[in-house]
């Protein structure tokens, strides 16, 4: 294994932004897809959150064989880098097509979001699982990965912002008569500028980490592998439980400034600038903490604390904005370290997966783990319009009942912390440290395997 241990600034930064580009998509899906579906294009919230969850179940099929594909492909550009460039125009277009309302039947429109929001699931899947995969190959040392890690999700919030604090204030700006009008055409600037990012990602970095033993392609043989990882399943429940908290209240947060605090865009974009921001300091912090201190023992700690913020924000009073805005920022801070740590364990597991099996899939590795984060996604959104529906959320009402009210307020305070509970459960079992991992990579670089 031929590695070149330090990462320049330029290339952390050329790397992140294909994050940023990422989570035009995915931070949209978290924050503004369900409302988007329940106020604008007017699906019943129970409609809406079952989509989300049924579609999603796709990806148990789709993600692993992406990532065999990956991990088969050869060029002069590497494995994975190609991908960049082949998917990132079909990813711009169905950024625009999952956020178009066709003049169907109410019927007709169901089946028309299911399938756009099929394609941009597809695309996704197809430009990140190689994105992601790429991290993973650029080095080994588990202190650089995590200052990589640091610097993708402290860059990742820009591409959040577009396609959540951005998406409604520029929509009202260009059509301000009409929101679904202005939110398509925002989504279509957004998209271009994902485009360049994916661009930007492939010209400045380079894949530097090969696999010790190359084998053919076998999708059953490699997720056996995948499973024989221990640490990795452990990973898994870990991710799983994290990201259904994450999309349970970040999908929340409209419902809650509209509804609860009875705020507009403009607070709205507020609350998700603020977050950002917050996220971007969190991920900053991720590298001083986990290179100080033990990065499991942190991740334990980090989610513990977002789920007593999470709890207290149930106690906080409404009748003044800012006190909950401050409470947002506060668990964002928080949560943006969370995001550095995760994927810088997700890169240990693959280093360890090597070390014990003697085969290196980074792209079945990613990609499994990609799929597990998009389920939890998928379970956080069905969560989110399964309990508006059974607390009576009216999508075409402006004014709430008490009990819908109630709905969200859970939905944005105790139900996601009790996931963050059971993320900080999880972590308890995870044993790759850094004085376990500084063990295998030495191993790795030696040609040694475990015994």
């Amino acid at each position: 294994m031929t590695v070149i241990e330090r990462i320049s600034v330029k290339e952390k930064i050329g790397y992140s932004l294909g994050d940023a580009a990422s989570h035009i998509v995915f931070d949209s899906s978290v924050a503004i897809l369900a409302y988007y579906y329940t106020d604008v294009y007017g699906l019943p919230p129970a409609v809406m959150g079952t989509m989300f969850l049924l579609v999603r179940l796709l990806d148990a099929i789709t993600d692993p064989v992406m990532g065999a594909i990956a991990d088969a492909t050869s060029s002069r550009w590497g494995r994975f880098r190609p991908w960049l460039l082949a998917i990132c125009i079909p990813f711009a277009v169905s950024c625009v097509l999952v956020y178009s309302i066709p003049n169907f039947s109410d019927s007709g429109k169901i089946v028309y979001a299911v399938v756009a929001y099929i394609f941009m699931t597809l695309m996704y899947t197809a430009i990140n699982i190689p994105y992601c995969s790429l991290g993973a190959v650029l080095t080994t040392d588990p202190q650089e990965n995590l200052s990589l890690q640091s610097w993708r999700f402290a860059i990742t919030p820009i591409g959040g912002a577009l396609g959540t604090a951005c998406i409604l204030p520029l929509a009202d700006i260009l059509y301000p008569a009409d929101r679904a009008a202005g939110i398509q055409v925002a989504m279509a600037i957004f998209g271009a500028i994902g485009c360049l990012m994916f661009v930007i990602c492939f010209f400045t970095t380079n894949e530097r980490v090969q696999p010790v033993k190359e084998e053919n392609l076998n999708i059953v043989r490699d997720i056996k592998i995948l499973f024989s990882n221990e640490q990795w399943r452990i990973l898994s429940v870990y991710n799983f439980m994290m990201l259904v908290a994450v999309v349970v209240r970040g999908g929340a947060v409209v419902y809650y400034v509209n509804t609860v605090l009875h705020k507009g865009a403009d607070i709205i974009s507020l609350f998700m600038l603020g977050g950002m921001f917050a996220s971007m300091f969190g991920s900053v912090l991720a590298q001083p903490f986990g290179t100080r201190f033990c990065k499991v023992k942190v991740s334990f700690w980090v989610n513990i604390l977002n789920a007593v913020l999470g709890i207290t924000c149930f106690w906080l009073p409404v009748e003044f904005w800012v006190v909950p805005l401050i409470a947002h920022i506060l668990i964002q801070v928080v949560q943006g370290g969370n995001g550095a740590l995760q994927w810088s364990m997700i890169t240990d597991a693959n280093n360890y997966g090597e070390w014990k099996t003697q085969r290196r899939i980074t792209g079945m590795n990613i990609a499994a783990n990609i799929f597990v984060i998009k389920l939890g996604v998928a379970v956080g959104g069905a969560i989110l319009g399964w309990v508006l529906a059974v607390f009576h959320y009216e999508s075409s009402s402006s004014v709430q009942s008490e009990t819908a009210v109630q709905g969200v307020i859970l939905l944005f305070t105790v139900i996601p912390a009790l996931f963050y509970v059971l993320t900080a459960f999880a972590i308890k079992f995870y044993r790759l440290d850094d004085r376990v991992m500084y063990g295998v990579i030495t191993d790795l670089r030696n040609g040694k395997f475990s015994s």
